[in-house]
C-alpha cells in the first residue's frame, strides 16, 4: 500500500517556529545574543529560549560557544545562508504588499482656489476623515480649474459664475463681502458708521467688487476707497486684518471661522453682507463622480456649506423653514 502525502498540518507541524527561526536569523548575523535582542525588542534570556528550542526541534546544535564568543556550527551556517534569503524576500514581499494596499486605498484628489482651502476646507477635513476613515483625500491649491483629462484631478472648487463645459456642475453656496477688523482696533479710534472708515487704513485684496463698490452701494463720499493696502491673496488680506493692521472687506466664507472665535468682529453688523454675483461651485467629470469615494467627498461638501450661509439672508432663513 503506497505511503499518503502529508496533508497541509502535518507539513506545518514540521517547520520549525517562526518565531525562533527569526530569533535565530538575527543572532546569527550578529553573532552575538544581546544584540539580536536589542533588534528584536526582547530580552537577551528570550533569545537564548528560542534558539533552545530551534535546536532542540532541529536535533543539531546551531552555535559554538566559545571564550571568544559565539560562532555557527556547520549546520548552523547552513541554516543562517537560506534563512538570510528568506526573509530577505519576506521583507520585500511586505514592500510589496503594503506599496499595492497604498495604491488601492481610496483617494480623492481635489482642485480647490487657495485662500478657501486655507480658510474654510482644510480646518474642516477632520470632520471627513472621521465619517470616512478609509478615504483619503489630496488638496492641490491652484487658481484655474484642473484639466481632468491631463491631471490627476477627480474634483474642483471654484469660486466663479459656475460656466465649466463638460463637467457637472453643482452650486456649492452663495458669498458675499463684510467689513471685518481685529477687536483691539475698535478700542483705538471709533468706527461706529461707515464714514468713520475715513481715520482707518482699508485692506484690500483683488477683489473686483471691492471698497469702491461697497461705498458706493451705501452713499459713502467722505472715504477714499484707493488708499490703504493691497495683498492680493484673500487669506493674507484676513491675517492683517486679524494683526490688527487695518479694516478689511471680505468674503464671509473666509473670515467665517475667525468671526466664530473673536479674532475678527463685525463694526456694522446691521449692515449685513452684501451679496456677490459669483459663488462656490464643486465641478467633475461624470465618470469621477461615478466612483464611491468621489461622491461621498461632493455629498460631504454640499453637507458642509449650509455653514457658509449668512444668518438672516434668504437662505439662511428658507434653510430654518425647510427643518
Amino acid at each position: 500500500m503506497a505511503a499518503s502525502k502529508p496533508d497541509k498540518a502535518s507539513r506545518a507541524a514540521e517547520l520549525p517556529p517562526l518565531n525562533a527561526l527569526r530569533t535565530f536569523e538575527a543572532a546569527a548575523r550578529h553573532l552575538h545574543f544581546t544584540r539580536a535582542a536589542r533588534e528584536l525588542c526582547v530580552t537577551q534570556t528570550a533569545v537564548s529560549h528560542q534558539i533552545r528550542l530551534l535546536e532542540a526541534h532541529l536535533g543539531a546544535s546551531l552555535f559554538v560557544r566559545g571564550p571568544r564568543g559565539l560562532s555557527l556550527t556547520a549546520e548552523g551556517a547552513s541554516w543562517a545562508h537560506e534563512l538570510s534569503d528568506v526573509f530577505a524576500r519576506l521583507h520585500e514581499i511586505n514592500r510589496r504588499l503594503r506599496a499595492r494596499a497604498e495604491r488601492e486605498r481610496p483617494l480623492v484628489a481635489v482642485s480647490v482656489i487657495p485662500s478657501f482651502a486655507a480658510r474654510w476646507l482644510v480646518p474642516r477635513l477632520g470632520q471627513f476623515f472621521a465619517a470616512h476613515p478609509g478615504i483619503d483625500v489630496r488638496i492641490s491649491p491652484n487658481e484655474q480649474l484642473a484639466d481632468f483629462a491631463l491631471e490627476p484631478i477627480d474634483l474642483g472648487i471654484r469660486f466663479g459664475f459656475g460656466h465649466y463645459p463638460g463637467l457637472v456642475v453643482e452650486k456649492l453656496a452663495d458669498d458675499g463681502l463684510v467689513v471685518v477688523c481685529a477687536p483691539q482696533l475698535l478700542k483705538r479710534r471709533k468706527l461706529v458708521v461707515p464714514e468713520d472708515l475715513r481715520r482707518h487704513v482699508l485692506l484690500h485684496d483683488d477683489e473686483p467688487e471691492g471698497w469702491a463698490h461697497w461705498l458706493a452701494v451705501r452713499g459713502v463720499r467722505s472715504v477714499d476707497h484707493a488708499r490703504g493696502s493691497v495683498l492680493t491673496d484673500s487669506s493674507m488680506l484676513l491675517t492683517a486684518a486679524v494683526d490688527g493692521n487695518g479694516v478689511a472687506l471680505a468674503r464671509y466664507s473666509l473670515a467665517l471661522d475667525e468671526l466664530a472665535a473673536g479674532r475678527l468682529v463685525q463694526p456694522f453688523p446691521k449692515l449685513g453682507l452684501t451679496p456677490l454675483r459669483r459663488a462656490y461651485y464643486c465641478a467633475a467629470p461624470r465618470e469621477r463622480l461615478a466612483r464611491p469615494e468621489v461622491a461621498a467627498f461632493r455629498d460631504w461638501l454640499r453637507a458642509q456649506a449650509r455653514s457658509l450661509v449668512y444668518p438672516g439672508s434668504v437662505e439662511a432663513r428658507r434653510l430654518r423653514r425647510a427643518r
